[in-house]
């Protein structure tokens, strides 16, 4: 299928990384002078790959806008907060992992991630200008899709937030000493897809939120980055 060139292309900005458990400290992505124990990446399943159904629905990239990120400890309601926030996330439609951020987490035993998907505020630094349409304040982006749609290039955009909870398959560790790494898995094309429905990205947009909110998600423990759960 050939892809118009109007519809290609993608932008990633890079930003610092804050962390803490009651506030946010500035350190850095790849600042040799800090310590670090945790790497955080994100990776499409394998699915995304030679789906049966790209003659209806092909995606050529997705980007969410990730805020207060933050892992809960085991058993209890005290979260650790891993603010990058906001944090672009450009999804990889090959299904290899990106890695999104690098830190020094408490040590500790973590049962569930959560962040929020959340348009820009105004006043905020515009990271990437797909989140944004034109100079109007109001159109704001948390999620922005494109694709083609029998064979229909369109650009799924909402304005929604999403606040998403996600139980770890096993429960993460942050050793005293060594470090971990967190892959969490999306597929956007669970966002457009219900079983054997496609749902329509210029009509269809409530449907597609609903998805978006609903969808299931998965985050695990994966220190070779293979985009697959450790074995335990």
């Amino acid at each position: 299928m050939r892809i118009p060139s109007a519809v290609r292309g993608c932008v990633f900005a890079g930003l610092s990384l804050c962390v803490g458990t009651y506030g946010c400290n500035d350190l850095g992505v790849n600042n040799p002078d800090q310590p670090t124990n945790f790497h955080l990446t994100v990776v499409t399943p394998e699915t995304v790959l030679g789906k049966p159904g790209h003659e209806i629905l092909h995606i050529i990239s997705a980007k969410i806008l990730l805020e207060n990120i933050s892992f809960r400890v085991s058993g209890l309601e005290d979260s650790t907060e891993i603010t990058r926030g906001p944090l672009v996330v450009d999804l990889d439609l090959t299904a290899k992992t990106k890695e999104l951020l690098i830190s020094q987490l408490p040590t500790n035993n973590y049962d569930r991630m959560r962040f929020s998907i959340h348009a820009p505020e105004d006043g905020e630094p515009l990271l990437d200008s797909a989140f944004v349409a034109g100079n109007d304040s109001s159109k704001r982006y948390s999620v922005v899709v494109v694709g083609l749609y029998h064979e229909t290039p369109f650009i799924f955009r909402s304005q929604e937030s999403f606040r998403i909870e996600i139980n770890f398959t096993s429960p993460v560790t942050i050793p005293a000493s060594g470090s971990v790494s967190v892959t969490l898995k999306i597929d956007p094309y669970a966002w457009f897809t219900e079983g054997p429905l496609f749902y329509d990205p210029f009509n269809q947009t409530g449907k597609i939120d609903d998805r978006i909110k609903n969808a299931q998600m998965e985050a695990f423990r994966d220190n070779d980055r293979n985009g697959e759960p450790d074995n335990q």
